[in-house]
């Protein structure tokens, strides 16, 4: 598949603390690597040929994750491309969807013709969710039979309730193929694939949400479809803003695996002529993480230089109730552009909201304790690799019952990653440099003086610039598996220090660990360029009253 291309490098956005996404710093969910297919790419296509586009356009994005039987190499040319997508829809709309017809595909064409392509391939692998209620009576309308979930062998139909932005929003983050189709005046169907939303709504209260069209983008060379930026309102209907007028979204389907991806198992074998390599254990509340980052380099005669950033991520012992690690995140210092992003089966991939994100399906139990997955992007080079922070977090859906109602912190990681180039740039800086450490100058967790049944952790660290240049902008970090704090210093010179004061408050109906381990990090964004970048965090632990 061609790479796609994205710009990032958006600000950077500080993590503190999170169970869901809104919290962990995404945004929304995206996916990036959706092909968009134009409904100029064949001659003799139309706007009837939208809903064999669309599900040609999820059955690639399942191709790229792992099920290589869906799409081929149609046109033999050697490579599994668009070109082969475009094949695969014009097969799909002349033979199982019935696109030339005088009505096009219809969604009961479209399901059922989708429905028998999976189960061919994959049979009893895959469930089909379709949003309409009134989906088997068109079935019967079109002549073909009473309508059963086990009507197509090898796949199950299952019927739900009419579309709503929350079903949308549900199998999108599950790790679904989603197609909606908008009730058109014309009478011929469109159809849409679903692409993104965004967690935060507007001012009218609308949720804003892209969508993969067939419509041709002019603004691009060749035929290419365009990402429909538009946001949806929920009443008594789904309604979409589409072509300036509220349409109502009258059918939704989402294409479903039974059966969700084992991880890759082995770490990322790193080439002998790799440009860097590093390997960081990560001491986190939730237990250990080892990153293994290897980075290689390509140079493209008479085009750019290529740095791919590989990180094999085992989880030693990191667990969350019952799951492991459900997101993983590389902050972006250099505000690098951003060429290719992949990660495991499923995962989401972005590249932007500062940084590189990956984020397991929901429902998904991410990488479990003694498992390893790999994720990778590659940025225009050259560019120099150094330490930067990241962050992982673990499943809402694993919460136990002891900690419900808790958000689930994002824990801090070090690993390395791209970071601004020059000739003679070393896994050192050059000259004077700024070096912090930390020291815990006290610490107490007691009830609340105030009154309640709060517990309050009170915890004091002295900051220290050993090195022999002024520290600036120090953002100094305290976690603990009851929640963080963030402190800030203005500037540290050579042989300066500084106390720190960290308030912690939290239930006395939770139970904590006892003792309540926390680490205190100085500058765990990697804002700052250290002499040592290695002692900047230091462990520590207190015991709570009535602490079982």
């Amino acid at each position: 598949m061609r790479r796609w291309w994205l710009l990032a490098g958006l600000a950077l956005i500080a993590l503190v603390g999170a169970a869901s996404a809104q919290d962990e710093g995404l945004l929304g969910y995206v996916r990036d690597d959706l092909q968009l297919i134009s409904q100029q790419s064949l001659p003799g296509w139309s706007p009837r040929w939208t809903g064999p586009i669309e599900a040609a356009t999820i059955l690639a994005w399942y191709t790229e994750n792992g099920y290589s039987r869906f799409v081929r190499d149609l046109n033999g040319d050697g490579v599994v491309d668009e070109l082969d997508t475009i094949e695969l829809a014009d097969d799909l709309g002349q033979l199982l969807m019935a696109t030339e017809t005088p009505r096009g595909t219809t969604d009961a064409r479209l399901v059922l013709g989708l429905a028998q392509y999976v189960a061919d391939l994959y049979p009893n692998e895959f469930v089909l969710k379709i949003y309409d209620g009134g989906f088997p009576s068109e079935v019967a309308a079109e002549g073909l039979g009473a309508f059963s979930p086990t009507m197509i062998p090898g796949i199950l139909l299952d019927l739900k309730t009419e579309p709503t932005i929350g079903a949308y929003e549900l199998e999108m983050e599950g790790a679904e193929g989603v197609i909606v189709g908008l009730d058109d005046p014309l009478e011929t169907n469109t159809y849409l694939a679903g692409r993104s939303f965004l967690y935060a709504l507007t001012s009218e209260g609308y949720t804003p949400i892209d969508l993969a069209s067939a419509e041709e983008d002019r603004w691009q060379a060749g035929y290419q479809g365009q990402v429909l930026e538009t946001v949806g309102s929920m009443g008594d209907l789904f309604l979409l803003d589409f072509r300036g007028q509220w349409t109502p979204v009258e059918f939704m389907l989402a294409l479903s695996p039974l059966r969700e991806p084992q991880a890759a198992g082995e770490p990322e074998p790193c080439p002998a002529d790799a440009i860097a390599y590093d390997v960081t254990e990560n001491t986190t509340p939730y237990g250990r993480i080892v990153i293994a980052e290897c980075v290689t380099r390509e140079t493209i005669i008479g085009g750019p230089t290529l740095d791919t950033y590989t990180y094999s991520v085992t989880n030693i012992d990191y667990q969350v109730g019952s799951c492991g690690i459900c997101l993983f995140h590389i902050q972006d210092l250099l505000g690098a552009t951003t060429v290719d992003m992949s990660g495991p089966a499923f995962w989401m991939t972005h590249a932007g909201w500062g940084g590189w994100w990956w984020r397991a399906p929901s429902g998904s139990c991410g990488i479990l304790p003694g498992e390893t997955d790999v994720f990778s992007f590659t940025v225009i080079g050259p560019t120099s690799d150094t330490w930067v922070s990241g962050s992982v977090s673990g499943c809402a859906a694993g919460v136990p019952p002891t900690i419900a109602g808790l958000q689930i912190p994002s824990s801090s990681v070090r690993t390395t990653g791209p970071g601004k180039w020059t000739p003679d740039d070393g896994d050192q800086p050059s000259g004077d440099c700024p070096d912090l450490t930390v020291e815990i100058k006290s610490a107490e967790c007691t009830m609340s003086p105030t009154g309640g049944s709060n517990y309050e952790v009170r915890v004091t660290a002295t900051i220290t610039n050993i090195g022999g240049a002024t520290a600036n902008g120090i953002f100094v970090r305290f976690e603990s598996t009851s929640g963080d704090d963030v402190g800030i210093i203005a500037s540290l010179a050579p042989g300066a220090s500084h106390d720190v004061d960290f308030t912690l408050s939290f239930s006395a109906n939770y139970t904590p660990d006892c003792p309540l381990d926390f680490t205190v990090e100085a500058d765990p964004y990697h804002a700052i360029t250290e002499c040592n970048e290695d002692n900047n965090v230091v462990e520590g632990s207190v015991a709570c009253p009535r602490c079982k």
